[in-house]
């Protein structure tokens, strides 16, 4: 069957069209898409091994897609964030959470680790990292219907979460202790990814202003992704360069000048920049289609049927979102519902795991405890965006009873006015 090209085109678009279908559930429903893609991709591998197909090995294929996929969906959700003095307050807020959860998360669950394996702690902290990085590929889209405040918040703690898991991914893998040397480093990347990324961006206004070609978005894609290739190969903070290139080009007001408009014409950049979001956002759907479907298709369900791994992956369940809660509640002091239950794994978790170098790596982490944590975070998620939903009904409903009671009011009321 697939031998034949034309099966193979088939069934990529059908999955496509399928997934737009998820989408329109999910905005309904409020059932994440890449649950609905997940269950897609395993009932395909049982459905093709009872038919006698045995599938390769995907896992290159799923770590490609799941390179390009981060790139572009931090770049969508920064692309809708907005810098202003009135949100520095939710900024500090949203990247103390995301902070705090890895750090504390991490160091919990390593000394789990510690405690069951006798490895030592550093390679503990390694396999406990992807389990403490909130995945902005699954709450970013999920949230684009919540409100202004805390959509933003979501935004910004799950970027976060994903450059700072992956700084300190790279920090503990390439530094057996912590010392001065370590944070130098940190500040020297903090500071070269943030030097290119201006110039970076700079140099792409003028190119999106200034080019008459009709097919110059891919060159911009592909030259992004390249930089953070070159940038992960280096060992620089890659999603860093992503991040901060999305809010220059969302937030021109604070770095345009009137001097500027001699060299770049506003309103040719301001369509150019409209156009690159649509393509974003197009391709970001279509590359996180593809990345979940073909995780669902390398999911064994033998790995799940230990019970090990059912345990070790409730106990990271209660680590991660008790932190949460302790954190949201008691120093954030930010709403508790349905925040506490927007912080889903999925793929950044699944590319820092098979990033594991293999000397770090132990066996008790296999993809069942990974495949586990992943699915009941997204069910959680998925609770959180029901709950958040009835909340917005009673509130819709609440404000149209005021408003009724303004415009009819009672005998009672015009008696004693």
């Amino acid at each position: 069957m697939f031998e034949n090209s034309y099966v193979i085109v088939a069934i990529i678009c059908i999955l496509v069209i399928v997934s737009y279908g998820y989408t329109f559930i999910s905005q309904k429903t409020k059932i994440p898409s890449v649950l609905m893609l997940l269950l897609t991709g395993i009932i395909a591998k049982l459905v093709l091994s009872y038919l006698g197909y045995e599938l390769p090995n995907m896992q290159t294929l799923l770590e490609v897609f799941g390179i390009i996929g981060i790139i572009l969906i931090v770049l969508e959700g920064t692309l809708e964030l907005k810098l202003e003095k009135s949100k520095l307050k939710l900024i500090r807020k949203s990247f103390g959470s995301a902070l705090m959860a890895l750090l504390i998360s991490s160091a919990i669950i390593a000394l789990i680790f510690k405690l069951i394996l006798d490895v030592p702690f550093q390679t503990c902290l390694v396999n406990a990292i992807p389990f403490a990085v909130i995945s902005s590929a699954i709450a970013i889209p999920s949230v684009m219907s919540f409100s202004e405040n805390r959509r933003e918040f979501i935004i910004y703690e799950s970027t976060f979460s994903d450059i700072l898991g992956i700084m300190f991914f790279n920090i503990v893998v390439q530094n057996s202790t912590f010392t001065v040397h370590s944070f130098s480093w940190l500040a020297i990347d903090f500071a070269t990814v943030l030097v290119i990324s201006l110039v970076f961006s700079m140099l792409l206004m003028f190119y999106i202003a200034k080019s008459k070609m009709n097919i110059k978005f891919f060159l911009l894609i592909s030259i992004l992704i390249l930089l953070y290739a070159f940038g992960k190969l280096v060992h620089l903070s890659s999603l860093l360069l992503i991040l901060i290139f999305g809010l220059v080009l969302n937030n021109l007001n604070l770095i345009w000048k009137d001097r500027m408009n001699k060299f770049i014409n506003l309103e040719n950049l301001n369509i150019g920049i409209g156009q690159f979001k649509l393509i974003i956002n197009e391709s970001a759907f279509l590359i996180r289609t593809f990345f979940f479907f073909i995780f669902g298709v390398t999911f064994t369900f033998a790995s799940l049927a230990n019970l090990t791994v059912i345990l070790i992956g409730i106990v990271i369940i209660i680590v991660l979102y008790g932190i949460r809660f302790l954190y949201l509640k008691y120093i954030t002091r930010f709403q508790l519902f349905p925040n506490l239950l927007i912080a889903p794994r999925g793929l950044i978790t699944v590319l820092l795991y098979y990033s594991i170098p293999e000397e770090y790596s132990i066996g008790i982490i296999s993809q069942g405890v990974l495949f586990f944590v992943i699915i009941v975070s997204s069910v959680i998620m998925m609770i959180g965006l029901l709950k958040s939903k009835e909340t917005d009904v009673e509130n819709i409903e609440q404000s149209s009873e005021e408003v009724e009671l303004e415009i009819n009011p009672t005998d009672s009321d015009i008696n004693i006015s």
